[in-house]
């Protein structure tokens, strides 16, 4: 459609500054354990297991939020890399292939969005998939400290950060039917006959 139009997808940027869709590599998250009844024993002192965990990050939150100092903790999604999060669905024993992949890029996979490479300056990233499964929160001031001390990194620009924007929005606003309409009303209309 715009081929041949430069549309860049990232820029580099330094600081404590935040925005909606900047990327966080290897940011630390402290994640309370599932209990799960009876395969889980509960911990004798009440006490809920936590695991550190280093992940890759994208803001979800409003820019205008976080630069009005709306937000106390930012919303955060995991981001992994595109052929990674494949091998890591198929240890699980899902399946992708080239229509999922497809279907992906088209947005038709609520729940993931897809984000382009990327080559600015020194950064160097694959294809990546952001999944709105797991939401994340963390301070707004412990984040600005680590994109602070982070040095360069990258901010997704218009207009792919509202893309990625409205996706997640979509993905939280779907609305599960308890009765469906039947797909055999759909085969023939019944004031042809």
């Amino acid at each position: 459609m715009n081929e041949g139009r430069e549309y860049p997808w990232y820029d580099l940027i330094e600081g404590e500054s935040l925005a909606q869709g900047d990327l966080l590599q290897s940011f630390e998250l402290i994640i309370p354990q599932v209990l799960v009844a009876g395969r889980t024993p509960p911990d004798p002192s009440g006490a809920i297991p936590l695991e550190n965990r280093v992940i890759d990050l994208v803001v979800m939150s409003q820019t205008c939020d976080i630069e009005n100092d709306k937000v106390v903790s930012l919303l955060l999604c995991p981001r992994w890399d595109l052929w990674q999060f494949e091998e890591e669905a198929r240890k699980a024993g899902q399946s992708w292939n080239d229509s999922q992949r497809e279907a992906l890029r088209r947005g038709n996979l609520p729940g993931y969005h897809l984000l382009n490479e990327a080559e600015v300056d020194d950064l160097h990233l694959g294809l990546s998939i952001v999944d709105f499964h797991e939401v994340y929160t963390a301070p707004t001031t412990l984040v600005k400290q680590f994109a602070g001390s982070a040095g360069k990194r990258p901010r997704l620009l218009p207009p792919y950060r509202e893309h990625l924007a409205q996706a997640f929005a979509r993905f939280f606003m779907r609305v599960g039917l308890p009765v469906d309409i039947p797909k055999e009303k759909l085969k023939k209309n019944p004031a042809s006959t």
